[in-house]
């Protein structure tokens, strides 16, 4: 059986914690220097290749995807940028992520007759 593996795509699971989210990639045999991880306060962004598993051999079946890979997973809520961990074990990429702290803003409220313009 041969197809395209070219642009597979990643499977994720995204649990909500007491204090942020665990965000597990699926990704065997996906090497860590062909990872890049990407995160801003609303969006997780992976993206990478899995190489061929036997470099110089003839090809009599592929059914295990291969290739670039990308995926972009949109949080609920905003996270803390500088507290991220990401760990890849046994196939299994893992990223912690901690929730942003909400900050308290005090906006003065003005009067009709007390407009600063």
């Amino acid at each position: 059986m041969y197809r395209n593996t070219d642009n597979w795509i990643l499977h994720a699971d995204v649990y909500g914690t007491a204090d942020g989210f665990d965000v597990f990639v699926e990704m065997p045999g996906v090497q860590r220097e062909d990872i890049e991880l990407e995160v801003t306060p609303l969006v997780v962004k992976v993206w990478g290749v899995r190489k061929m598993p036997s470099q110089g051999a003839t090809a009599l079946a592929i059914e295990i995807q291969t290739g670039r890979f990308q995926r972009e997973i949109h949080l609920p809520y905003r996270v803390d940028t500088t507290s991220v961990s990401a760990e890849l074990k046994s196939g299994v990429l893992y990223i912690r992520l901690v929730r942003q702290k909400s900050v308290k803003v005090v906006v003065p409220v003005q009067s009709e007759g007390n407009k600063n313009i």
